[in-house]
């Protein structure tokens, strides 16, 4: 006698409610778990990419905030060493405008000098006179 599985219809009823049983499932629980999963994936995926664009963003950011201070470096640079040149003109000016000034008042002061010792020389040039006419009245005096 052979025995072998015989199918009949119990089987046939048993495969359909299975093959229910697994389509359910994959409705119920399979399909949402998977959307569910591929939606947070591709929620993953977009914020890794928003997180390079800005962090790229961020970058160009940087990389200009550099440009701007090396600028602002240079023109500071340039504008102290200006006004290390205006200055170093100004202390000249003042120097050379000092040192004019004391020039003319040792000109002028020497003129003075000048002229005062013109007048004393004049005073005792007249003294001297007055002194040798006294002698030569005296002499003449008392030789006659």
């Amino acid at each position: 006698m052979d025995v072998g599985v015989i199918p009949n219809a119990t089987f046939f009823i048993q495969g359909v409610i299975f093959l229910a049983f697994v389509f359910l499932i994959n409705q119920i629980y399979v399909k949402p778990y998977m959307g569910v999963s591929q939606g947070r994936e591709k929620l993953v995926n977009e914020n890794l990419e928003k997180a390079q664009k800005l962090r790229e963003e961020a970058k160009g950011y940087l990389e200009e905030a550099h440009g701007i201070l090396e600028e602002a470096r240079r023109e500071a640079n340039s504008i102290l060493e200006e006004a290390k040149k205006e200055a170093t003109k100004l202390r000249n000016e003042i120097i050379d405008k000092a040192e004019q000034e004391a020039q003319q008042e040792i000109a002028k002061s020497v003129q003075e000098i000048k002229e005062s010792l013109e007048t004393e020389k004049k005073k005792m040039e007249g003294a001297i006179r007055e002194i040798a006419q006294t002698i030569v009245r005296k002499i003449i005096g008392e030789a006659a």
